[in-house]
């Protein structure tokens, strides 16, 4: 309570607390799984559900979307207010730990991705599943809206890996079940080779076409393509349906994609019309159209409900719009432009962590401890703690000393009127002049337009210096931002930005018109008991950026093979039950595909939170349920 914890031993107890409750969360798992596999992992399941769409509410109301839906804007600004990916987002939530976003809720979407997803394949029930079909979709805006390039291909990862697993697994079932369960003699005449190949070929087509279609008509051509998909997957599947009527409807349904996404590309803003000729965009409209005949011809054979169909469209659309917002829109592509400069400053700030380490044979041997890298890395100076910041709270003087810095923020929550007025006063000491930015604010989010969003009349002031052994009192007038049903929560935030000499606090005042005081701990009795600090740029410091590198620093060779243990060992223990292509192992493998594909660019271990279903994940998974084929029946819910 009395320090930043991010330089001293402390954070290695606030990193160790994820793994603790790992274990003893899937000491719960475990038990509830020896009584009843079913509901143990039906149970995950939901939960993992009920997480995406709990996540998926909060982005709307930090996103400020909430608002806009249930204000009296046109249509028009709603929609566009939902559906603009082009914004890059970070969230609070309840996960960051110092700073809002980063690679805590990357990690976090990409624990929630595999398992909502596999709920979508697990659930009979239409309902359970067109339920999970909503989770992912929640997780997968996040994502969109995280604008992380690492993330972007791990979810793409985790949805391939877990789809072709599951296929495989489809597919190993109809051939056992075609030998009477011989499993020795493998057949597949239902599914052959050239169903397979044509429709890997069809569907590969199909997002090639849909992204070079996006370039034209924008986010119209993933919306259009994913109708007709469904309209063309359903009018395969259903023999039921006269070809006599199946062909109408699809003639028509191409005649309506074709003009929806020339109309789309004519009152497009962001498409330079000149530059784009006749026959490269009626090709680019005709190639989704042979990727579509392809799918109808290649699923005649198929039997697909409703929910499936819906399942899949989604996980098309999904991909679809990844793949465009990967690699198209201005934004994208200005990051794309720095990839260069991105990667030298991660090499540096990697080979920093490896300087600022010890190395000597009990450190590579076992590691230099659980969280111990911002402390070594910034006191070895490559931190550079007089550029960013710091502070420490001194217990027997009751004082806060800022080191100032450029990135460094103070905050503390409060109830703020809306048009309210309000007295600041700071009483300090400091032996050279320090500038100041005090302000009331109405923030949950940072990077680019949503960092300082909410912010009201900003006081930026220079403290006077002060007589030695003397401290002064300084006074702000501030306002308050509008307050509304979704807005953002109120809070107090205080930046020390310039000066090269500490600032002592003694303590901060914040009344209203009548006198009132708001704020909690003003004084800083109780260290930092009610005030929270940002970082809200300068995250290198603090985290490794590599979990490979960060699981060789904390752990050393012995703790990677543990790890690495625990992984074989899960697979051991899906291959002892013949589980090694069942749902639960597709999960788990999704699982970590993407955190390891993720894990090149950023560490998600190192937040408490998300660190504990890291390991949770990793622990469960050598307690695999019952096949899939011995719960058909029980898992409608």
């Amino acid at each position: 309570m009395h320090s930043n914890f991010y330089v001293t031993p402390l954070n290695g107890l606030v990193i160790f607390k994820g793994l603790l409750w790992a274990l003893l969360l899937s000491w719960v798992f475990y038990q509830q799984k020896a009584d009843e596999p079913e509901r143990a992992l039906k149970h995950l399941l939901l939960a993992a559900m009920l997480g995406g769409f709990v996540m998926f509410v909060v982005i709307m109301w930090e996103k400020q979307v909430l608002g806009t839906l249930f204000s009296g804007a046109d249509i028009y600004t709603k929609v566009n207010t939902f559906f603009n990916l082009s914004s890059a987002y970070r969230t609070t939530g309840i996960i960051s730990g110092m700073h809002t976003g980063g690679e805590s809720i990357d990690g976090m979407y990409l624990i929630l991705l595999p398992l909502t997803l596999g709920a979508c394949f697990y659930f009979k029930n239409n309902v359970a599943r067109f339920t999970a079909i909503g989770a992912v979709v929640g997780v997968m805006y996040g994502v969109l809206m995280g604008f992380t390039r690492a993330t972007y291909a791990a979810s793409f990862i985790a949805i391939a890996v877990l789809c072709v697993m599951y296929f495989l697994q489809k597919w190993r079932s109809a051939a056992v079940s075609e030998t009477g369960g011989n499993a020795s003699r493998p057949s597949a005449n239902n599914l052959s080779l050239a169903m397979v190949f044509g429709n890997v070929t069809s569907y590969a087509l199909l997002f090639y076409a849909v992204y070079q279609l996006h370039k034209f008509s924008g986010y119209y051509a993933e919306l259009s393509a994913g109708f007709l998909y469904a309209l063309t997957l359903l009018l395969s599947t259903q023999r039921r349906i006269n070809t006599l009527i199946t062909l109408p409807i699809l003639i028509l349904a191409y005649l309506g994609f074709t003009y929806l996404n020339l109309d789309s590309f004519q009152n497009s803003q962001w498409v330079d019309k000149g530059t784009v000729s006749d026959p490269s965009l009626y090709f680019g409209i005709a190639l989704p159209l042979l990727a579509f005949v392809g799918v109808f011809m290649f699923n005649r054979k198929r039997e697909a409900d409703l929910a499936r169909i819906g399942m899949e469209t989604t996980v098309l659309l999904l991909v679809s719009v990844l793949l465009a917002a990967a690699f198209s829109g201005a934004r994208i592509n200005i990051r794309a432009e720095t990839s260069t400069s991105d990667l030298n400053t991660r090499l540096e700030h990697w080979q920093g962590i490896i300087d600022s380490g010890r190395w000597n044979t009990s450190d590579i041997l076992f590691g230099h401890g659980l969280g111990t890298m911002p402390t070594n890395y910034a006191l070895s100076g490559a931190g550079e703690l007089d550029k960013i910041g710091t502070f420490e709270f001194n217990k027997q003087q009751e004082t806060l000393t800022i080191i100032p810095g450029s990135d460094l923020l103070f905050s503390q929550r409060l109830s703020l009127d809306n048009q309210g007025a309000y007295l600041f006063e700071i009483a300090y000491k400091a032996t050279e002049e320090v500038r100041v930015a005090v302000a009331l604010c109405r923030r949950n989010m940072i990077i680019f337009e949503f960092w300082a969003g909410g912010c009201g009349n900003t006081v930026r002031q220079s403290l006077p210096v002060t007589i030695e052994g003397q401290s002064k009192t300084y006074l702000m007038g501030l306002t308050a931002t509008p307050d509304s049903l979704f807005a953002l929560p109120a809070a107090l935030t205080i930046k020390a930005t310039v000066g090269k000499m500490p600032l002592i606090v003694e303590s901060i005042t914040l009344t209203d018109a009548y006198g009132q005081q708001l704020l909690h701990n003003p004084s800083f009795d109780n260290g930092s008991d009610f005030w929270f600090f940002y970082y809200d740029f300068e995250h290198l410091v603090w985290h490794v950026k590599n979990i490979y590198l960060s699981f060789a620093y904390q752990f050393g060779v012995l703790g990677v093979l543990l790890i690495a243990a625990l992984i074989v060992s899960a697979y051991f223990t899906f291959y002892r039950n013949n589980q090694l292509f069942s749902l639960p192992s597709a999960v788990f493998s999704a699982f970590l595909a993407s955190q390891f594909a993720f894990g090149l660019f950023g560490d998600p271990t190192d937040s408490a939170r998300t660190g504990m279903w890291f390991f949770f994940m990793l622990f469960c998974a050598m307690a695999p349920v019952v096949p899939l084929n011995g719960r058909e029946s029980q898992a409608n819910v």
